[in-house]
């Protein structure tokens, strides 16, 4: 990071930029940044069946509708599986209303594949690769797994 000590903005979003596939700490705030691959798995198809069990495609609030022990229920929204309701809280945070789309519904159905991983910055889609579809079957049986996601399966110990 002292090597950036006298870069420009671009600069450092340049060196920063090259090194997010391996994750690397901001040189202008130290905030560690990383492009995730992240997949669909059990945890968050689980959710969307009990979401479409709970509202069909109504919105629910999801902190009482379903047991979510996986947290990942959101994440389904990069494959446009749900979607969250724009509806805001007094205090301007996030309301926890969500509903299972068109497409979720049909991939629930098992009429549609999806592509099997998300690739996601700063929690925002930044393409999905479809070079390997997945039914909701297929996603059934994969558990969440953190080496995976943060890419150390292939590191050296």
């Amino acid at each position: 990071m002292s090597l950036m000590q006298n870069a420009t903005l671009e600069e450092a979003k340049q060196w920063l930029k090259a090194r997010l596939e391996k994750g690397a700490h901001c040189p202008c705030c130290a905030q560690f940044a990383k492009v995730y691959r992240r997949r669909i798995n059990s945890g968050m198809a689980r959710s969307l069946i009990m979401m479409y069990l709970r509202g069909k495609r109504e919105w629910i609030y999801i902190p009482t509708a379903i047991s979510a022990k996986s947290r990942e229920e959101g994440k389904l929204v990069y494959w446009g599986l749900i979607e969250e309701s724009s509806q805001l809280r007094e205090d301007g945070g996030r309301a926890g209303w969500w509903r299972v789309t068109e497409k979720g519904e049909t991939f629930i159905h098992r009429r549609i594949k999806v592509p099997k991983y998300a690739f996601v910055y700063d929690a925002k889609l930044l393409h999905l690769d479809d070079g390997e579809m997945v039914d909701i079957e297929d996603c059934l049986g994969v558990y969440f797994d953190l080496s995976e996601l943060m890419g150390w399966q292939n590191e050296e110990a």
